[in-house]
């Protein structure tokens, strides 16, 4: 095997106890599996009979749940209610060995929350039949972002490694995160409002973020791609960008050099992208604390996507399955 497969691998090795602090909008994945029994009388829609059900740690919960699934530790600023479904949140993340100390649990907030109904035959697959969200729309108080901002300012002393995970749910903005960050290694991964973080270190958008940010169809043209990838890493004034493309692999924009494409590695059909984002942005974080550059931590980040996405719903990947995926590449395997 090559050095350079050897070099990744030892640096995922290194992931073990890696701390990273995940600030953003926690968000409980609840979910409902069922088999199809007949069409309903009262309207055209199917009668589930309901299996089993499954709660998922969502979102930025996520993506504390893969940095936890990658050996490392994840410590959560962040606000869940004193509802069931914040009570049920803490009590997962807890379990898969996240620090929650800094998370704020407030009265009457009602924790986000994605429950997924998924149904089909006994021995078949499961397809999504609906999604109903509840507790959007949250109003934050003042008292409760000076609180938050507190936690951070103490979490950031234990690491200088921090992903802000913005879902679009207010809560990043109304902190104004990055004012209390300066100095960290700071990686962003923002769904709707990627130019409001100007000045992080990094960022990890999709295609379709890019696109928004950009402001119209990524060009076809590989020339012109790379010149709006740079722009736009100049005008967040980033370190690094970089875009995440799906089948396409990535493209990786940094700083004084020429961007970098990277193959995706293995099976190019896509089983289930949900959480995609989070597995990328844990696995390159965590790389760029063990002291990989970003290409390095890129190719990591594009091995670890690669294998999440052939798996169902909300998913995470091991630090074994990554190593193993990486030797196998290194081999010539996939």
């Amino acid at each position: 095997m090559k050095n350079h497969y050897k070099k990744l691998i030892n640096i995922v090795s290194s992931f073990d106890g890696a701390k990273i602090v995940v600030v953003g909008d926690l968000v409980l994945d609840r979910f409902w599996f069922g088999n199809v029994q007949r069409i309903s009388r009262e309207a055209p829609v199917p009668i589930v009979k309901l299996v089993k059900t499954s709660l998922l740690p969502g979102c930025c919960a996520n993506t504390a749940s893969n940095i936890a699934s990658l050996s490392g530790i994840p410590i959560l600023v962040g606000i869940v209610g004193e509802d069931r479904e914040g009570k049920e949140l803490l009590n997962i993340l807890e379990n898969l060995g996240a620090k929650t100390r800094y998370v704020l649990q407030e009265k009457g907030w009602r924790t986000p929350t994605k429950t997924r109904i998924l149904a089909g035959t006994s021995h078949g697959p499961k397809q999504q039949l609906v999604r109903v969200d509840s507790g959007e729309n949250p109003s934050f108080k003042k008292e409760g972002v000076e609180e938050i901002k507190k936690s951070l300012k103490r979490a950031i002393k234990e690491t200088d490694f921090v992903i802000i995970s913005d879902y679009g749910y207010g809560f990043c903005e109304s902190c104004d995160l990055l004012s209390l960050l300066k100095g960290k290694v700071v990686a962003v991964d923002s769904r709707f409002n990627l130019g409001s973080f100007c000045g992080a270190t990094t960022a990890t958008p999709n295609e379709e973020e890019f696109e928004k940010e950009i402001g119209k169809e990524i060009p076809k043209d590989n020339k012109q791609f790379y010149k709006e990838g740079e722009n736009l890493r100049r005008r967040l004034n980033l370190e690094a960008l970089l875009v995440t493309r799906g089948s396409k692999g990535m493209a990786l924009f940094e700083r004084n050099k020429k961007p970098l494409e990277i193959d995706i590695v293995g099976k190019d059909e896509v089983v289930d992208v949900t959480g995609a984002g989070d597995t990328v942005i844990s696995s390159y974080i965590l790389s760029l604390s063990k002291g990989a550059d970003f290409a390095e931590s890129a190719n990591i980040a594009n091995v670890a996507g690669g294998i999440v996405v052939q798996k169902p719903g909300t998913a995470t990947v091991s630090r074994e399955e990554l190593i193993k995926q990486i030797e196998l590449w290194g081999k010539g395997k996939i």
